[in-house]
């Protein structure tokens, strides 16, 4: 059996308001702007547009499952949507920066994503058929200030 390899392929970079709580466990975070970003140049492929939001449901262990929208007008002008789920699992060292609004960085937690996208550009027809992962790299949770986090995004191949 082949193993599958990860292609380092976006970046995603972007803003997060802070969350609206509907229940104890449950909260929605827009995400009013942000870039998506060609992982081999750095160059800026799509920029992020409303409606894009994240529906966050906080288990009873503080697992946080992600069902984030994220919808990116690209530079050749057509649409892309970035469909992801995931978990964020906080651990008692960033629980602070969570509450404090710090910088918390990738390797100080788990947080992994499943990235689907959809487009009807034809430069990035090939996204269509693929499943990507992605990786925080860089987050700030919104508490009385907006936030934003950064995600390295990989092809499975």
């Amino acid at each position: 059996m082949t193993e599958p390899k990860l292609e380092p392929t976006f970046k995603i970079e972007a803003d997060i308001e802070v969350p609206m709580q509907v229940t104890d466990g449950k909260a929605i975070l827009n995400v009013p702007s942000g870039k998506l970003i060609n992982a081999d140049d750095g160059s800026t492929i799509g920029e992020l547009v409303s409606p894009s939001g994240d529906w966050l449901e906080i288990q009873a262990s503080g697992t946080m499952d992600l069902n984030i929208r994220e919808a990116f007008r690209l530079e050749d002008g057509h649409s892309l949507l970035a469909t992801i789920t995931g978990r964020s699992v906080p651990n008692s060292n960033v629980t602070p920066k969570f509450e404090s609004g710090e910088i918390i960085n990738g390797d100080e937690m788990y947080f992994i994503s499943s990235i689907l996208m959809e487009t009807n550009s034809k430069k990035y027809e090939w996204a269509n058929d693929k499943v990507f992962i992605g990786q925080m790299q860089e987050f700030v949770m919104p508490t009385k200030v907006s936030g934003r986090i950064e995600w390295d995004v990989f092809v499975v191949s």
